[in-house]
């Protein structure tokens, strides 16, 4: 496994990738049908400028309000959110990402388009989740990306799903093990059961004893105040609800609360050097 991508990504150690959650889409039941594509725009850049300005390493787009989610998303859903990442592209200043949840082929197709350079998602598993089974296709994954010609498309493997287990009941460190030989994960995203939910730290060091050469994510919960913790153990940190107004998942990104944890981490980097 080549760890030196995240340097050569995002120019840093320790990683902070701000998440720009998209507005409901069109086909979405909560889709603002008189503000339409220009409000869903308007609200993704103000939140990509807000990240940005605040001193984060890079973004991932999401089509986070998409909800209730779908095990597999509708065409119209990507094909929103391709518009919206093109309208914004030539204000993206960040190395990005893009994940529409809960369809990881869906991802890959997109960032075909987008230009996006990682995503995160199920490549290993079957998972019972809040929304019915999971069910993984890791190979098809590869294949896809390699088809589509962005071999260097990073995939970003869950340990677990949100708000997910796995259908045996097994330990999900260990049934990381035979994809992490074979398929060599680009790394290792660890979530709580839903944004903004902290991961326990204990997991994130039994996963690091597992897999020492692994990248690491912290994936959820990661707040100024417990960054310290998680930076002693991961290599990077996906970040949305605390940048978010009064740290509330559906409020838009406060370029304050941004400013004051990315300043916070670049005085922690400096243990890290």
């Amino acid at each position: 496994m080549d760890k030196n991508w995240i340097e050569e990504t995002f120019k840093t150690k320790k990683a902070i990738i701000g998440l720009v959650h998209m507005q409901p889409l069109p086909g979405d039941p909560y889709y603002d049908q008189e503000g339409g594509m220009q409000k869903v725009i308007d609200m993704a850049r103000a939140d990509v400028l807000a990240l940005q300005e605040g001193g984060v390493d890079g973004l991932l787009f999401t089509n986070e309000f998409s909800t209730p989610y779908m095990a597999k998303v509708e065409f119209e859903t990507v094909a929103a959110m391709a518009y919206v990442m093109g309208a914004l592209r030539a204000e993206i200043k960040l190395p990005y990402g893009n994940d529409c949840i809960s369809d990881d082929m869906a991802s890959i197709s997109l960032a075909a388009a987008s230009g996006a350079l990682f995503t995160r998602g199920v490549y290993h598993g079957t998972w019972a989740t809040s929304s019915g089974f999971c069910d993984s296709n890791g190979g098809g994954a590869v294949r896809l990306k390699h088809n589509l010609g962005i071999d260097d498309f990073k995939l970003i493997h869950y340990l677990i799903p949100e708000s997910a287990a796995d259908v045996g009941g097994r330990d999900p460190i260990a049934i990381m093990k035979p994809t992490y030989f074979l398929n060599q994960p680009d790394g290792i995203a660890v979530a709580g059961m839903v944004a903004g939910q902290k991961v326990d730290v204990s997991t994130l060091k039994t996963c690091r004893e597992a897999y020492p050469d692994a990248v690491l994510f912290a994936a959820t919960g990661v707040k100024i105040d417990n960054v310290q913790d998680y930076l002693a153990v991961v290599d990077g940190a996906f970040v949305g609800t605390s940048f978010k107004k009064e740290g509330k998942f559906r409020n838009q990104i406060d370029g304050e609360r941004v400013k004051a944890f990315m300043d916070k981490v670049k005085e922690l980097r400096k243990i890290y050097d």
